[in-house]
C-alpha cells in the first residue's frame, strides 16, 4: 500500500508540474499579433500592391477597375506568407516581435497547412469577431487558431 501511495504521489506531482508548464505558456497578446500584422502588411503586401498596380496593370485607375487585381494580390500575399512560414518559421512581423505559430500536436507546419491558415485568417477577418477573440480568451486564440488548433506564442514552444 505504501508503495502504491508513493507512485500516486509521483504521478500527481508530475501532472502538476506539467499543468503549471502548460498554464505558463507565454501566448502573444492581441496587440502584439496586430503589430506583427501591420509590419507584414507594410513589408510584403504594400510593395506587392504597388508592383501589381503600376507594373502589371499600369495605373491606379486600372487596378481599381480590375475585377481580378485585388484577388490576385491577396492570393500572392498568402503564397508569400505561407512560403516564409514554411521555410523560415516566421514572417518579418512575427520575427520583429519574436512570435511563433505552433500546432498543439507538434506536427510540422507545412506549406499547405499555413496556406489554409491564411485563408481561414481572411474568414476570421470578415467576421470581425474571429479576429477579436484573443481579447476575451485566456489562450489568446483567434477563430482560425481555434479551427486549426494552432497557437501564437512569444517563444518557440513545444506542446506536450
Amino acid at each position: 500500500m505504501a508503495k502504491r501511495w508513493r507512485e500516486l504521489k509521483k504521478q500527481n506531482l508530475s501532472k502538476g508540474a506539467q499543468s503549471t508548464l502548460q498554464e505558463s505558456f507565454n501566448y502573444a497578446t492581441f496587440w502584439e499579433r496586430g503589430k506583427a500584422q501591420v509590419i507584414d502588411t507594410f513589408m510584403i503586401y504594400l510593395p506587392l500592391l504597388y508592383f501589381l498596380t503600376y507594373v502589371v496593370i499600369g495605373s491606379a485607375k486600372g487596378f481599381r477597375e480590375s475585377s481580378w487585381g485585388p484577388f490576385v494580390a491577396v492570393l500572392i500575399y498568402g503564397l508569400i506568407v505561407a512560403l516564409l512560414m514554411a521555410t523560415k518559421g516566421q514572417t518579418p512581423g512575427k520575427k520583429a516581435y519574436d512570435l511563433w505559430v505552433v500546432r498543439e500536436d507538434n506536427r510540422p507546419m507545412t506549406f499547405f497547412f499555413i496556406l489554409l491558415r491564411f485563408f481561414l485568417f481572411l474568414v476570421s477577418g470578415v467576421t470581425i469577431v474571429g479576429i477579436l477573440l484573443p481579447l476575451w480568451r485566456k489562450d489568446k486564440c483567434a477563430l482560425h487558431d481555434l479551427l486549426l488548433k494552432t497557437r501564437v506564442c512569444k517563444k518557440r514552444l513545444i506542446f506536450y
